[in-house]
């Protein structure tokens, strides 16, 4: 049995927000006979940050990377040298990660000429959702006993969390090419088109899951990296590309196939929709052979 965890970095609403340009959905996926270990380790490394006499509950990338909240004060060098610590642990658990982000400014121009699939999806958050578990059960599709055992929790969102589970609730044929569902013709029980799903996607506060607290992480290092190479923002600081670009490579290392992301498929429409959305230039191909 599986559990993906899932947040998102560079949230726009429900409206084109040009400071927010791209929103990153990344998913963390692991074996949940790991997950008693995992939480144990995570707070330990918590621990070790209390002793220092940094009260942290909570890993919230933008105040780590920032130097804001409980890490206002904390040297620039204590927070990547515990970014590190966090992503090579991460990678070190054999933790499977997901990135879809999606160009919001590309979503909103397909949405305003009636793209199907743009008002099908709502917003940029709700379509790389989608996208994250779509990719998901591509990616555990055929895998020797494990239908129906992977089970979703997502960091909440307010009104995204209902619009979600509304389109889980749609009829998802509108899915069909891009994860290759097939149902026998002269089958007598029609399988479930999310069969690699724990019955709908669950909401948690990010706080109470380390996981989704490492995909917290992972969502604002790939969302800083495209804001640096194809946004054109300029570093924050010195060096700052070099920085983000060692933690992007570390977590392309423990990411799922790439055609489970952009599925091969051209002449479907869904899997078109998500190759037109996507930051130009990039391509999940690209970030694993980065």
């Amino acid at each position: 049995m599986y559990a993906c965890y899932i947040d998102e970095s560079g949230h726009c609403g429900e409206k084109l927000n040009p400071q927010q340009p791209v929103e990153v959905l990344f998913g963390v996926v692991t074996d949940v006979t790991k997950l008693f270990k995992t939480n144990r380790e995570h707070n330990g490394m918590l621990k070790i940050l209390e002793d220092e006499n940094i009260p942290i509950t909570e890993v919230k990338s933008a105040n780590i990377y920032r130097g804001r909240g409980d890490w206002q004060g904390v040297k620039p060098e204590r927070r990547v040298e515990f970014i590190d610590q966090v992503l090579s642990w991460a990678v070190a658990r054999t933790c499977k990660f997901i990135v879809c982000p999606i160009d919001s400014s590309k979503f909103f121009d397909r949405k305003a000429k009636g793209c199907r699939y743009a008002n099908l999806l709502k917003y940029p958050y709700e379509a790389g959702a989608v996208n994250v578990v779509l990719a998901l059960q591509r990616d555990k599709a055929g895998k020797k006993n494990n239908k129906g055992k992977t089970l979703v929790v997502f960091d909440e969102q307010g009104g995204h969390d209902k619009n979600l589970s509304a389109i889980f609730d749609l009829d998802l044929s509108f899915s069909d090419g891009y994860t290759g569902y097939r149902c026998p013709p002269r089958a007598k029980n029609k399988p479930p088109r999310l069969e690699e799903v724990i019955d709908i996607p669950f909401f948690s506060k990010s706080h109470i899951s380390p996981l989704i607290q490492v995909a917290d992480l992972g969502a604002f290092v790939v969302n800083r990296y495209l804001l640096l190479t194809v946004y054109g923002k300029p570093e924050s600081y010195q060096n700052e590309l070099e920085v983000i670009t060692k933690w992007y490579t570390i977590l392309g290392q423990n990411a799922i196939n790439h055609t489970n992301i952009n599925p091969p498929m051209r002449s479907d429409g869904l899997c078109q929709f998500y190759t037109s959305v996507r930051p130009d230039g990039w391509s999940p191909k690209k970030w694993f052979c980065h």
